[in-house]
């Protein structure tokens, strides 16, 4: 049994064939899946799901996913969500932002999805 198992993850990200490629990847561990293509909407399914871990894209149409992270981890009364920064941006100023705001983990497009996974569990472990 994966540590993943009924964990509530949220994907906010804008390219659509990532979120699919997540979605089947993360259900296949027993995850339940929600997802947003824009911060507003990110921030909307927050607040509903209560998510126990949000895989965050920087770029965003609508904000940047670092304007955003404070808000998310600031979310559920104390409780934060696990938040990993899934991205392109490779240079360390923007690593360091993120993590300063409370990223706590950091991966870059492309990725491996087993990577993700390993990530995942040991965030959660």
């Amino acid at each position: 049994m994966s540590c993943l198992e009924n964990k509530t993850i949220l994907a906010i990200d804008d390219t659509a064939a990532i979120r699919t490629f997540l979605r089947i990847s993360l259900m296949d561990q027993g995850v339940n899946f929600v997802e947003a293509s824009s911060a507003l909407e990110g921030l909307r399914m927050l607040e509903q799901h209560k998510p126990d871990v949000v895989v965050l894209d920087l770029g965003l149409p609508d904000r940047d996913g670092l304007d955003i992270l404070p808000e998310i981890k600031r979310s559920h009364e104390g409780n934060a969500p696990i938040v990993v920064v899934l991205t392109v941006r490779n240079d360390r100023r923007t690593k360091d932002t993120a993590a300063k705001r409370g990223a706590d983990a950091y991966m870059t497009k492309p990725f491996e999805m087993e990577d993700l996974v390993e990530v995942l569990q040991n965030q959660l472990r």
